[in-house]
């Protein structure tokens, strides 16, 4: 017997949010890193209680996935991670002694050339060098259709992972707090040193392999939720985070909706990314949430979406949309939208009176930035237009300052989005992933139900006010009707750079418009608020 989301977080998760520059530890005299007698409760367990709680459902794809996560757990429980760096950092200080004899060697050689001496400057090769004892587990890497529950398992196994030294973050957050690091190293580095500093390419001075010992230093545990590769320039410093994380014994955890082979595809340069999948697949179990026996073609759509469950919306019943989802699509609806927003906000503005003035709200960004919000009431709802958050130049960053400060996103006039303007479809995409991360409450009005917003070809009467549209030939079209993401990028001039982000909108399209179902059904909203 076993299980399936029904909602999305346990108890414990759904009072707190993950800030990304937050550190959430369980009780430390509950779990120790490395001890033999910690209390912990494997994931199959864990998931077991709440389907007998009636909190969720039988799922079996999801019981192979909670026995493997268990494993994890088990191994976990028994590794010590300090122990492994302290004997990594031995292991390396006696490399460097070996190679500063062999060089002192080669020196006085080259000097003297002299025989008699080479006795006096050998290497003591009787000397045993240091080992290292501690086998580093193994993390987990899970990928599958959207809705399937790999956010909540992910969930599950951190919140009862055997370790106090974890964290858990979603990966735009990731990818943001990296970037922040940098800088903030970078210029700390600069002041000191002055630009000449950075000449040296000595590995001991990159900053990305800095910042990863610093990470490795903190935690044992982390995990990462919807793992993507989308941007050459993150892609490279993944290779680099990640390869110097595992190699100093951090265990990752890991879920996305791509497969390991899959990531960054048909991305620029991306043989230099290769080296990192092959890591992955070395230091992570690889999971696929599927079933194996569907008679299916595309693996990609199996399984069960429970975020569709729970909003009551089925996926061949596109029609239905959720409970304060508002369609546009002629003068009468719209006109029926623009009310049911407007009669919300004031119906919030009445029954939480504040005293505050009309000014706009300055939100705090990342790098030292502010964000005016021009419509909201106090920290509970704020009003937006697709136009003002995703056809202007923001980012992950805005979008989590937004979704962590107000409960209620109200999110007007959303057109359809297609592959000619990636952007405007990537920003939609962040910003739903930022908002369903922080478990705010959604409203919106659009032209068209959450299933038929995303689309693959583009014609005269998609999103947009520019007037250069034009409907694609027929080859850049796929059977389904998606345009091949190779086609887009050559016929719409797209960077080369930007094709492997062209190509994962195809798939995040999907997560969106179930995290969309999702947060603005009347199920989610009793839930959160």
């Amino acid at each position: 017997m076993m299980f399936t989301l029904f909602r999305r977080k346990s108890n414990s998760f759904l009072k707190c949010r993950f800030h990304h520059l937050r550190f959430y530890s369980a009780t430390p005299s509950r779990y120790a890193s490395g001890s033999t007698t910690a209390i912990w409760k494997g994931v199959a367990s864990a998931i077991r209680d709440e389907v007998a709680d009636g909190k969720l459902i039988f799922d079996p794809l999801q019981q192979q996935a909670a026995k493997k996560l268990t494993r994890v757990q088990s191994t976990l429980e028994l590794y010590n991670h300090s122990t492994f760096r302290q004997q990594l950092q031995h292991v390396e200080e006696h490399h460097k002694q070996q190679q500063l004899q062999q060089q002192k060697q080669q020196l006085q050689q080259q000097r003297l050339k002299d025989d008699t001496t080479q006795s006096n400057t050998e290497l003591n090769t009787n000397e045993e060098p240091p080992s290292i004892s501690i086998q580093v587990p193994r993390g987990f890497y899970i990928h599958g259709p959207v809705g399937t529950g790999k956010s909540m398992m992910l969930n599950v196994f951190y919140e009862h992972a055997p370790t106090h030294k974890k964290r858990r973050l979603h990966f735009h957050s990731f990818l943001q707090e990296i970037h922040q690091r940098i800088h903030i190293l970078n210029k700390q580095l600069l002041d000191e040193h002055g630009r000449s500093y950075h000449v040296d390419t000595d590995k001991s001075r990159n900053p990305i392999i800095r910042i990863a010992q610093q990470v490795s230093e903190e935690v044992t545990l982390l995990c990462i939720d919807e793992f993507q590769v989308t941007d050459i320039a993150d892609a490279m410093i993944l290779n680099q985070f990640f390869g110097e994380l595992w190699r100093q014994g951090v265990i990752v955890a890991a879920t996305s909706n791509r497969p390991p082979d899959a990531l960054y595809e048909g991305g620029l340069n991306r043989e230099y990314f290769l080296p990192f999948i092959d890591l992955m697949k070395k230091y992570c179990v690889v999971h696929h949430l599927i079933d194996r026996n569907n008679n299916l073609g595309d693996t990609d759509k199996t399984g069960v979406d429970y975020r569709r469950v729970r909003s009551g919306v089925k996926a061949d019943e596109s029609n239905n949309h959720g409970d304060y989802f508002h369609l546009t699509t002629n003068g009468k609806n719209g006109e029926h939208a623009s009310q049911e927003l407007d009669r919300l906000f004031l119906q919030y503005q009445e029954t939480h009176p504040t005293t505050t003035t009309e000014q706009p709200i300055q939100l705090q960004v990342n790098f030292k930035r502010t964000m005016a919000v021009h419509r909201s009431h106090s920290d509970i709802i704020a009003r937006f237009t697709f136009e003002e958050l995703c056809t202007t130049e923001l980012g992950s960053s805005d979008y989590s300052a937004i979704a962590n400060h107000f409960q209620i996103v109200m999110l007007e006039n959303i057109p359809h989005l297609n592959l000619k303007y990636p952007d405007r479809a990537r920003r939609f995409i962040t910003l739903i992933d930022e908002l369903y991360e922080a478990e705010c409450c959604l409203v919106c009005s659009a032209v068209d139900v959450p299933d038929r917003l995303f689309i693959g070809n583009s014609s005269e009467e998609d999103s947009g006010t520019d007037s250069d549209k034009s409907t694609p030939a027929n080859d850049d079209v796929s059977p389904d009707g998606t345009m091949l993401a190779v086609d887009v990028a050559q016929s719409r001039g797209t960077a080369l750079s930007s094709l492997a982000s062209v190509r994962e909108l195809s798939f995040a399209f999907r997560r969106a418009a179930s995290r969309v179902l999702e947060m603005s059904s009347k199920s989610w909203w009793d839930e959160k608020l």
